[in-house]
């Protein structure tokens, strides 16, 4: 009986002792790197997203490995920024308003380092081949020095720029925001039909930016309002009057066709607030709450002011009418706040200028699947903005420099890493002055992030980069894949990787994305205690590539299904061995040998194929196929009367083969069962200390010239296995005589009847 509970602890240890999966810089084999993604560390229960997410990357590397590369496999830990901030503020119910930043700083690198322990001892407990000796945290010093590197060669070249405009902020998390920060967030909510003077409505979902209205706007085309060009109209309750222009952007068909600009209720009242110079109305603090400007609705939160505005409109008989809308919202993807748009100065990275370029980017890496390269297409075509990298928080990458306090200059750090709130300059300013202005902002998480490839390079003790692979989840292409194709692009004009390997999410049984907000898992803990972490890792081979996968408890049973029938079949062979060699193919082979070595080489063939194209799911349907349909249930049979009568060695070789073929191509999948099988038996003729670390099966050709006969002997025998299924006889059972109508070729008739235990076949 096989104890997995027992026997993956002890391979764990085993793994870890004899350093099986640490990178040796000094090799002679060729490199396979990964940038592994580093996950948030804000985390104190993981799920079985996490264990498909990073299963399927790893099924990769193991076949790699094997495949006779020196594989760099490093685990960092996405430490920084808001994601950890917004966790620390949760758990300890705080905010960075009513706590001292360093104080703060201290609550975050606590959740970090107890969050980096929870993913190392789920990812060791699930087999994942990562070499812990090569490991970095995004908050770290080196990290830090690489992060401030970048910002300081990226000024240097005329790429990062400090511009004071209106950008996306989250008046939650009370910070700027990037482009790819935000996410689409359907909504139900009244458009609202307001009486302005002359008779002129406007229709608007935000009525709380009355005070901030600073022109209307129709479309030149538009007959209705043609005549009110350079005309005014006056503000209902705040009484401002603003200007009346076109634009031919004006959708017509909405509201009423008038359109009310303000600063700022989207991009668009950006972009005309920009291109007509109006004038600046600003009623959105920086905390979501309604300036001075809202006279008697100051200091009420956005929500609250909005409903107030509403309520006193419609008690002066200025509310027309109100519409249910539904509509898409942008919204800060960590808390889900409604973004609005705060004039802040802010750091930027110049990218619009160069979308063109991050483009052909595209063309020079292999995508799997290639689908996934139109989402990084589609979002480099649809950027607006610059990146803004500043984040107004606490727990960041600091940016390296100072202000001088007498003339603004910027000056740069010269040793790194560097805190400017703690350290001071080690030089003067160029006007002479020795006073400074720390910068207090953070960069953007991102900033760093994009770098995973760089600071995990400086691990190696060997120079890999450009990587050989970027595993990683499609809904942060935008984010993480395409910051770090800009920063390789701007800093050392090259690719940062040569392949893409797309993974999707895990969902629920009911098709939702399993999260930790939602609480629709298992612990994968649990799930391994009862079935195994080799039957995990099977339920995570089911997704295919880019492709999004529902948990199924279902398929882990079938996992640790498929975990014992390789143990007893294993120990089947075994027991006929006789702890002899039988590594050695050689003897007359039956038809039934070249029948099992054919398919075993197509098997092969496919196998490497497919996990060659990082299509490990298809990899596994070939070795589960050849192993349950063709060995287990054919060829076992087939030779046991020889193993039983004769003592064939013949068949000893091939099941030799077979089995040892077998355990190679499971063992990227399934590490555990097949490591304790090859120990059992293999390891002392085949020389290697590890399955994990001997030579994947590559196809031999085979001559099996009886194929077409053989597959009527086959016919006969699937023939009588039916008779007597049906009529509820042990497989096993020798029966007085059975009869076909199968023409098969005579020789066959004792092959036959010793199979399927038939005493006279006709």
């Amino acid at each position: 009986m096989y104890n997995f509970k027992e026997r993956e602890e002890h391979w764990r240890k085993f793994w870890e002792k004899e350093k099986i999966y640490q990178f040796n810089p000094e090799s002679k084999k060729p490199f396979f790197s990964v940038d592994t993604p580093p996950p948030y560390v804000s985390a104190e229960h993981l799920h079985q997203g996490h264990i498909m997410s990073y299963s399927q990357a790893e099924f990769i590397v193991r076949f790699k490995r094997m495949k006779g590369f020196e594989v760099f496999y490093p685990m960092g830990f996405d430490d920084n920024g808001l994601p950890t901030e917004r966790f620390v503020e949760k758990k300890y119910n705080v905010d960075k308003g009513s706590i001292k930043r360093d104080e703060f700083v201290k609550l975050c690198l606590k959740e970090t380092k107890t969050g980096s322990g929870v993913y190392k001892n789920l990812w060791q407990l699930l087999g994942i081949s990562v070499d812990w000796t090569k490991t970095y945290s995004t908050i770290s010093k080196r990290a830090q020095k690489v992060s401030q590197w970048s910002f300081i060669d990226l000024f240097q070249k005329g790429k990062v720029l400090r511009k004071e405009e209106p950008v996306s902020w989250c008046t939650f998390c009370q910070t700027a925001l990037a482009q790819a920060d935000l996410e689409d967030k359907e909504d139900e909510t009244f458009l609202n039909y307001i009486d302005f003077e002359n008779g002129l409505v406007i229709a608007t979902t935000r009525p709380e930016l009355l005070p901030a209205c600073s022109a209307l706007f129709f479309n030149p085309s538009d007959k209705r309002y043609v005549f009110l060009k350079g005309k005014k109209a006056v503000v209902p309750l705040f009484s401002q009057k603003v200007p009346i222009l076109s634009d031919k952007k004006v959708d017509k068909d909405y509201g009423t066709g008038l359109m009310m600009v303000c600063t700022w209720g989207d991009q668009e009242d950006v972009r005309r607030w920009k291109e007509h110079n109006l004038e600046t109305r600003v009623v959105v603090n920086p905390d979501g709450t309604l300036t001075s400007l809202a006279k008697e609705f100051k200091g009420m939160k956005i929500e609250e002011g909005r409903k107030r505005i509403i309520e006193k409109l419609e008690k002066k008989g200025l509310l027309k009418k109100q519409e249910i809308q539904e509509r898409n919202i942008p919204v800060h993807e960590r808390c889900s706040t409604p973004i609005d748009f705060i004039k802040t100065k802010q750091w930027f990275i110049d990218i619009l200028s160069s979308k063109e370029k991050f483009l052909k980017q595209a063309d020079k890496m292999k995508w799997y699947p290639l689908s996934m390269k139109q989402r990084y297409i589609d979002w480099v075509k649809a950027l607006k903005w610059d990146w803004c990298i500043s984040r107004q928080r606490y727990y960041g990458v600091p940016f390296p420099l100072w202000y001088c306090k007498k003339c603004n200059q910027v000056l740069l750090a010269k040793e790194l890493p560097v805190d400017p709130t703690v350290d001071k300059p080690k030089e003067k300013c160029s006007c002479g002055s020795e006073e400074f202005i720390p910068e207090k902002d953070v960069m953007d998480t991102w900033a760093t992030s994009s770098l995973t490839v760089n600071i995990a390079d400086e691990l190696a003790g060997i120079k890999l980069y450009p990587f050989s692979l970027r595993p990683q989840a499609f809904e942060i292409i935008r984010t993480w894949l395409f910051y770090t194709v800009v920063k390789s692009l701007y800093h050392f004009n090259s690719i940062p990787f040569s392949n893409i390997m797309i993974a999707g999410h895990g969902l629920d049984e009911k098709g939702r994305k399993i999260s930790k907000r939602l609480g629709n898992y298992v612990p994968p803990e649990k799930i391994v205690e009862n079935y195994g972490a080799d039957a995990l890792r099977y339920w995570a081979t089911g997704a295919k590539l880019g492709t999004n996968l529902k948990w199924s408890e279902k398929e882990v049973k079938k996992g640790k299904r498929t975990v014992i029938k390789i143990f007893n079949a294993a120990n089947f062979c075994f027991s006929h061995f006789e702890k002899k060699d039988y590594s050695k193919l050689k003897g007359d082979l039956k038809t039934e040998d070249k029948w099992i070595l054919y398919h075993l080489n197509k098997t092969v063939k496919k196998v490497n194929k497919y996990f060659e194209n990082y299509s490990y799911s298809k990899s596994r349907d070939e070795i589960d196929n050849f192993f349950w349909n063709y060995f287990t249930s054919n060829y076992l049979e087939f030779v046991k009367y020889r193993l039983y009568g004769k003592k064939d060695e013949t068949a000893k070789r091939v099941l030799y083969q077979c089995l040892l073929n077998i355990i190679k191509m499971y063992a990227p999948l399934l590490p555990f069962i097949t490591e304790e099988v090859y120990q059992q038996y293999f390891r002392k003729f085949e020389k290697v200390k590890s399955i994990h670390l001997a030579s994947f099966p590559e196809e031999k050709k085979i001559s099996f010239k009886e194929k077409e006969e053989f597959k009527k002997v086959l016919k006969v025998i699937e023939e009588v296995r039916k008779y007597k299924s049906d009529n509820k006889i042990s497989l096993g059972k020798e029966i007085p005589q059975f009869e076909t109508k199968t023409k098969f070729n005579k020789k066959y008739t004792d092959f036959i009847r010793q199979t399927t235990r038939v005493k006279t076949l006709k």
